[in-house]
């Protein structure tokens, strides 16, 4: 008796069961049925009306939603179960972004509306921001003899969170633990807030002073409950395979420790997850893409798998990295690194003249890398420039970079969509703060292994199509039909009216992204898009990629960073040996579904993070660098102003407020015009700004727009 049965019975029940009904129609015992009860309670799966009384969400007519909500912005619900969002209206108790909460559909207007009857989880159990000291004046008694108050000064602590999605004053309550007035903490909330209520957090750890990024991003990753110390455990354990595989790991494996193999990474990396080689046969190519066996050491039910499974994904941040498995493993034994026996897991892929897949080989392996290249020395070759990649690698390099981008050439006339869209790179000094910043720079060397990495994730995600595997596949759905219709008129706002249709083909938003190719337009249309596509997830259906035109499509490279990657070799260690029968496949097919909806959770909220922590680099940049003029290009208009974006990739806001006239926008939503200047602002313009004001705590950038130099033509008009 599972959690699935428990439900099914509590629906044909068709009303409220007690505890001790549930427990004679299903035979559990007393407690067995109170844990399961209680575990289909936490998770939405039943509602609990009283103490003591279940039921099924669908007799009471209740959707399971989560919470979708911004600052200063009406919320919203979206069903689990699929369906348009509800306006939320929340009579008593109050739900942030993010909460799972039931909702009973109401009546009313045009837009559908729901009531919020309950929360079952909260998104988030800590949060992070500062404490500040309120020194009030409050009355106490009254003078005996003139009957005036008498007023005493009284210290309260509040605390202002970083995400501005929670009330921006909570009180503080209980001991502070020696934090300070100013001081960067994380809160523990001990009340959530109701209508006209307070919100009630303590003190849970002070991470340092408002002026210090470090504590910022320490914060950051505290309120995305992105832990950056393992436990005890799970270090104990990493610790215990050594620092080399041993004799008995390598037998039975293919030995490639003979062939040339190396290794392409960023000159800063530490994790090397991914090796290649290449053999030009007289009437093909064999490709070799060699993985760090992660899967061999990570074995299910560990400690560390389960620390990789809660994790999901490395974190990257400014000067920061937070890895999902312990340094013992990914920076050294599963580190593809030069003159070490590394234990692999191989996919060697042989291709005729004509680029078509003829044999996949899937293979545990063992190689001894022969070099750690990096993108700067391998591009320097390509370009013919001075470089320090051994010369017995020159021709096998070069033969790499032709073979990919023949690779490159096809999957674009399939219909893969190129959307460049910038990167922001930072350059930090000793105490951690931002110097410079700029464009992340790609080259072919980076062209070279992304392609080679896609082609292994494509041939490995149809071996296991085929063979009928329980697996992970990394997909991307077919965009929206009303996304592309504002897409249409977009595009039409810019001048270049194009047919996308409802069901738009790569082909057609590929036409798209060419027509605007190297236009001061380019990167906006690129955001267009990538705004009207469904965001990519992990299924256990295999759905295909939209996005790279590819039918089957996973993501097997990379196990020393994503735990995807290390459950799909996982999967394929099983079959290898044999160990997966009828009704372990539909065990793990059926496991399959939460884990992967785990893994696009937590790969979700990785992003965010990094994408803050982007930000709050940004802001401190600009903090120093105010009295500067930069040249800015408008790529959205929005009721506040206009969203502009530097040529480092910072982006932030100009106020209408901040400008240099009464602007008005136009219906499209493409220019803005002034009253006075008649000025217009298109999409894609280039205009000139002003640091007003950057804040560090919420990465939040506002830019003064500049009055345009004059021409002598328009100043005699």
């Amino acid at each position: 008796m599972n959690k699935e049965n428990i439900v099914e019975i509590l629906l044909k029940a068709k009303r409220t069961l007690s505890l001790m009904e549930v427990c004679e129609r299903s035979g559990l015992s007393r407690d067995k049925g109170r844990k399961l009860l209680g575990e289909c309670v936490n998770e939405g799966l039943l509602v609990s009306p009283r103490e003591g009384k279940y039921c099924h969400p669908d007799v009471m007519k209740l959707l399971l939603c989560k919470v979708r909500a911004n600052l200063n912005a009406p919320a919203f619900a979206r069903p689990l179960a699929g369906g348009g969002d509800l306006y939320l209206d929340m009579p008593y108790d109050i739900a942030f972004d993010g909460d799972l909460v039931f909702v009973r559909e109401t009546q009313g207007g045009d837009r559908r509306r729901g009531t919020l009857v309950s929360v079952v989880k909260r998104a988030r159990e800590h949060i992070s921001g500062t404490l500040y000291l309120d020194k009030s004046s409050v009355p106490r008694k009254r003078h005996k003899a003139k009957g005036r108050p008498r007023y005493v000064q009284e210290e309260k602590y509040y605390a202002l969170p970083t995400d501005r999605r929670y009330p921006a004053q909570m009180c503080v309550a209980g001991d502070r633990l020696n934090a300070r007035d100013g001081d960067m903490c994380v809160f523990e909330v001990v009340k959530w807030p109701v209508k006209h209520g307070q919100m009630v957090v303590r003190v849970l750890e002070s991470l340092g002073r408002t002026d210090d990024l470090g504590a910022h991003l320490t914060a950051l990753c505290a309120m995305h409950e992105i832990s950056e110390e393992f436990p005890p455990a799970v270090l104990e354990e990493a610790s215990r395979f050594g620092e080399d595989p041993k004799p008995f790991d390598i037998n039975g494996r293919l030995d490639l420790r003979g062939e040339t193999i190396f290794t392409i990474d960023g000159a800063d990396a530490q994790d090397f997850d991914d090796a290649v080689s290449l053999k030009v046969l007289k009437d093909g190519y064999e490709l070799g893409v060699h993985i760090a066996d992660v899967s061999y050491y990570v074995r299910q039910g560990s400690a560390l798998d389960a620390e990789a499974r809660e994790r999901g994904t490395s974190v990257y941040l400014p000067g920061r990295t937070i890895p999902m498995l312990p340094e013992a493993l990914c920076n050294c034994l599963c580190s593809l690194m030069p003159a070490r026996d590394r234990l692999t897991m191989s996919a060697i892929m042989r291709f005729d003249d004509d680029l078509k897949l003829q044999k996949l080989t899937i293979r545990p392996s063992v190689i001894r890398s022969c070099a750690r290249l990096t993108y700067e020395d391998v591009n320097e070759l390509f370009a013919g420039r001075a470089n320090t990649v051994p010369q017995e690698l020159h021709d096998v390099l070069r033969d790499m970079n032709a073979l990919a981008k023949r690779f490159k050439q096809k999957r674009v006339k399939q219909g893969s969509l190129e959307l460049d869209l910038p990167e922001v790179a930072f350059e930090l000094n000793q105490s951690g703060y931002p110097v410079s910043m700029g464009i992340r720079s790609r080259g072919d060397a980076h062209m070279l292994i992304e392609e080679f990495m896609l082609l292994a994730n494509c041939a490995v995600a149809g071996h296991a199509q085929k063979t009928a595997l329980p697996f992970p596949y990394r997909v991307h759905e077919k965009p929206d039909s009303e996304k592309l219709a504002n897409l249409e008129l977009m595009l039409i706002a810019l001048g270049k009216p194009m047919k996308v249709g409802q069901s738009a083909s790569q082909q057609r938003l590929r036409a798209v992204l060419d027509a605007f190719h190297g236009s001061s337009q380019a990167v906006i249309v690129s955001d267009l898009i990538l705004r009207s596509m469904s965001k990519a997830r992990y299924s256990e259906q295999n759905l295909g990629h939209f996005g790279l035109a590819f039918q089957d499509y996973c993501h097997f490279t990379s196990p020393i960073r994503r735990y995807p990657d290390l459950l799909a070799h996982r999967m394929l260690r099983l079959q290898m040996e044999k160990d997966i029968s009828e009704e372990s496949a539909l065990k793990l097919t059926q496991s399959m579904h939460t884990l992967t909806d785990e893994a696009s959770q937590n790969e979700e909220q990785a992003a965010l993070c990094e994408r803050e922590a982007d930000k709050l680099m940004c802001a401190a940049y600009l903090t120093k660098h105010k009295e500067q003029i930069f040249d800015a290009v408008v790529t959205r208009f929005i009721k506040k102003g206009a969203c502009v974006s530097l040529p480092s990739g910072c982006e932030g806001i100009a106020p209408f407020r901040l400008m240099d006239d009464l602007y008005s926008m136009d219906d499209t939503g493409t220019l803005i015009s002034g009253k006075h200047t008649r000025r217009i602002i298109r999409l894609g313009d280039t205009v000139k700004v002003k640091c007003a004001q950057a804040d560090i705590d919420s990465g939040e950038i506002e830019f003064s727009l500049l009055e345009e130099k004059k021409t002598s033509k328009q100043e005699k008009r």
